[in-house]
């Protein structure tokens, strides 16, 4: 019982959460200097799920310890604020000032949300590009691709040459080009370039499971931040009117 009184007062001390939050603007800061002076080991950084490019990139520990550390304390930031929302609640909450108490920790609530759907997708997500040749058939991450063809075309009123590719992913048909990705089983399909001569085109795929948990994180954001700043506007009239 008193492991669990220390934990609990660890998680809820403020102390707690501004070293944390000063050891992370550390790291972060530590990351901008690194990352400069090693762009060939983080050039692909942004195109592969985190977790797995640094499963690809286990040799260059003295160059990405600073990653692993902030993951330990996002995590640890994590429990921090989902803990101190919970306590809040219990403590303050009541119909009276629901909205006053409730708005911040949803807004706590909204972040968690956020940082869950980015470890879902570091977890889970990838992303990967393959190069394919008109009735080429290829079978990429469970699924089997065909570009039936590539049709390049003149954009009206522009001099610049757009293109489409139709592929088939399991049999169905599909139409994708710039900005028109195609979406299947979860799966976002992509057309990044082409090359007119050799009927050949390189096709983006990514999946990445926790977009619905940012989504929900950033809607749920947005309507306890108008919580937040309706709280403020009525105690600002109870005050002025008293």
């Amino acid at each position: 019982m008193d492991t669990v009184l220390t934990m609990l007062r660890f998680f809820l001390s403020i102390k707690t959460y501004l070293w944390l939050t000063g050891i992370s603007m550390l790291l972060f800061l530590l990351g901008s200097v690194v990352i400069p002076k090693n762009l060939a080991v983080f050039s692909l950084i942004n195109d592969i799920p985190l977790l797995r490019w640094l499963s690809l990139n286990g040799e260059e520990a003295s160059k990405t310890f600073w990653i692993y550390l902030l993951i330990a304390f996002m995590l640890i930031l994590w429990v921090c604020t989902l803990i101190c929302s919970i306590d809040a609640v219990i403590k303050r909450a009541g119909w009276k000032n629901a909205i006053k108490v409730l708005s911040p920790q949803v807004l706590h609530l909204a972040v968690i949300f956020v940082l869950l759907g980015h470890g879902i997708s570091a977890v889970k997500g990838y992303k990967e590009d393959v190069s394919m040749r008109v009735e080429d058939i290829q079978s990429v991450r469970g699924y089997e691709l065909k570009i039936n063809d590539i049709e390049f075309y003149k954009k009206p009123g522009d001099n610049s040459t757009g293109w489409r590719v139709h592929i088939l992913i399991d049999g169905h048909p599909h139409e994708i080009e710039i900005g028109r990705p195609a979406f299947y089983n979860g799966t976002a399909f992509f057309a990044k370039s082409a090359q007119e001569k050799k009927m050949k085109a390189v096709i983006g795929l990514v999946n990445d499971p926790g977009v619905l948990w940012e989504i929900i994180g950033a809607v749920v954001f947005v309507i306890s931040a108008f919580g937040v700043f309706y709280a403020r506007l009525s105690e600002e009239t109870r005050l002025n009117n008293a």
